[in-house]
């Protein structure tokens, strides 16, 4: 080995080279405050092997993207620690960034001389935020198609940026041209940008040295000093490898990326950016419609001039912490401002019931198409996999055929109740609180004449127990159990108290001028509706939905109540 290393060295001279990097003299020694650019090179290098890796996977158009980082995430050996592994990875990449930076402005490093490289660093700070960006769409799921709108949207609103935005997403929309430049931009031009710029930011670095504490004189700082190897290069060895262990653990721990339901632009879907534009996010908040201007462009580009103007502003006469409080204080007011924005952004969004469930109902239907994808994705694309869903041709008939008056959770028409949570005990303590309201039969002829029970004429406790007698009359244990003896007063206020059964009827068959409660909310009940809601035990004469009888068969009618059945779950 030694005879071949001779031969080696003596043709490409790498002994000597690691003989000087070995050697370089560490000013006042090693210290784990110089670890940060180190954790960074790692982390790229990391980013770079993982991207490749990914990449032999990925394909890069709007309709294999999502198929193909499923089948990645869900059915390749490792893939979902290969992706976790990569997406946690960039955003160590920025939490690493504000860490050297802090670092570098705590030891005063972008002072004379070193300027350009202070300079050098903001870019490469830029450019893994653009990492960042660019990436968070490539799997052209809902979370990544929507906050990638976001912020694209915050690039349009800036004087000038319109066009900008139509550049980098291919158009007026996002399309194919939109994921197929953001994929060029993330696996050809920044890595070969970062690059150039991290081999002239080492080498500025080893022009200079590192940035030795301002305390200590210059006899302590050659008492002190320490060659790289091995006392600096087992600290950053060190760092690389606690930053590495935590990015596995947390990887294992979340096993891998989420990945979120293919890119559905007709859809609702709350959309947020990642955490690290959160700040931006919230602080939009505060300047709408002409004022946005404020917080699209004169506050983030103070900040970045202020930030390059740095070495220029601090015109203290030392590097000493204490003679450089002035700017220690604006910088550490722009950090606390950042985080506050963050945490403000977070904290809103946790106590917002309309966000959270929307994310819970986001997160179900991912699970739901993942687990349709197991079983392949047409070649129309990733949005065509709930087409292996049996249930899908039922929502495509509801779509066509109720939706014009039917809503669910909303969204839909208002002519008709509003199919959400279904007969669900919710669903029914409104439909007796609130007949009326255009959620139940508001927006109907034949019973808006229905008596609303606030809670004066029904308490509470009372409208519980009614509730549960009707939940009994369902008859279905498996999927809504009930109580008994809730449901057993329920049924003695229903027939002595409030005489319903004036109105509806509670034996299979009869009629009573209202709606036979008997198996109401049920598969068979709603597919009864469904073929003849005038039926004699069902609406009668104030029916006004049309019947389906004759025009959909037996099989996209029971499809159909199935459907509906399933949206009252509890």
């Amino acid at each position: 080995m030694s005879r071949l290393w001779a031969w080696v060295d003596s043709r490409t001279g790498l002994g000597d080279l690691w003989r000087e990097a070995a050697g370089e003299p560490v000013p006042g020694g090693a210290r784990a405050r110089y670890v940060f650019g180190s954790v960074l090179t790692f982390l790229f290098m990391q980013q770079v092997v993982l991207g490749i890796l990914l990449a032999t996977y990925y394909s890069p158009s709007a309709s294999d993207a999502w198929a193909s980082t499923a089948y990645l995430q869900d059915q390749v050996t490792g893939g979902w620690f290969l992706r976790g592994l990569h997406h946690h990875g960039s955003s160590a990449m920025v939490v690493v960034v504000v860490l050297h930076m802090i670092q570098v402005v705590i030891a005063g490093a972008y002072r004379a001389p070193r300027e350009f490289n202070w300079w050098i660093g903001l870019a490469l700070g830029g450019l893994v935020l653009a990492f960042a960006l660019t990436g968070y769409l490539l799997p052209w799921d809902q979370k990544g198609y929507w906050a990638t709108q976001v912020a694209t949207g915050i690039m349009g609103s800036v004087p000038g940026g319109g066009g900008m935005q139509q550049v980098l997403q291919g158009g007026v929309e996002y399309g194919n041209l939109t994921l197929t430049r953001f994929y060029a931009v993330h696996v050809f031009v920044l890595p070969l940008a970062l690059g150039g710029l991290l081999v002239a930011h080492i080498y500025l670095f080893r022009r200079h040295g590192v940035t030795p504490p301002a305390t200590l004189s210059e006899h302590e700082l050659r008492q002190k000093t320490q060659p790289f190897m091995p006392y600096q290069l087992f600290l950053d060895v060190l760092a690389m490898t606690v930053t590495g262990g935590v990015l596995v653990a947390l990887t294992v721990a979340t096993h891998g990326a989420d990945l979120y339901a293919p890119a559905d632009p007709s859809s609702n879907f709350v959309a947020r950016p990642e955490w690290y534009f959160l700040f931006l996010f919230q602080l939009l908040k505060y300047f709408e419609g002409p004022l946005q201007i404020i917080g699209t462009v004169l506050i983030p580009g103070g900040v970045a001039t202020f930030l390059m103007a740095l070495p220029f502003v601090d015109r203290s006469p030392s590097r000493a912490v204490s003679s450089r409080r002035r700017v220690l204080l604006m910088v550490g007011t722009l950090m606390a401002g950042v985080v506050a924005l963050t945490a403000i952004a977070a904290v809103e969004d946790a106590q917002n019931e309309g966000y959270q469930e929307g994310q819970e109902m986001a997160r179900a239907n991912a699970s739901r198409a993942r687990e349709l994808a197991l079983e392949g994705v047409l070649p129309e694309g990733g949005s065509a996999v709930w087409r292996n869903d049996p249930a899908y041709e039922a929502t495509v008939t509801f779509s066509e055929r109720c939706a014009v008056c039917h809503a669910v959770d909303g969204v839909g028409g208002d002519e008709a109740p509003d199919l959400g949570a279904f007969s669900t005990r919710a669903w029914l303590v409104g439909a007796i609180r609130t007949p009326r309201t255009a959620a139940y039969f508001g927006g109907t002829k034949g019973h808006t004449d229905m008596e609303a029970y606030d809670e004066a004429a029904l308490p509470n406790d009372q409208l519980d127990a009614v509730v549960e007698y009707l939940v009994r009359l369902r008859d279905e244990p498996e999927v809504m159990p009930w109580d008994e003896a809730l449901a057993a007063q329920g049924a003695k206020l229903w027939e002595e108290e409030l005489e319903c059964s004036g109105c509806h009827e509670v034996n299979a068959g009869e009629g009573g001028g209202a709606p036979n409660f008997a198996g109401r909310g049920s598969v068979e009940w709603i597919a009864r509706v469904i073929r003849n809601s005038a039926g004699p035990d069902l609406y009668e004469d104030s029916a006004e939905m049309p019947s389906f009888e004759g025009k959909l068969t037996d099989a996209e009618i029971e499809a159909l109540a199935a459907y509906v059945h399933g949206l009252g779950l509890e």
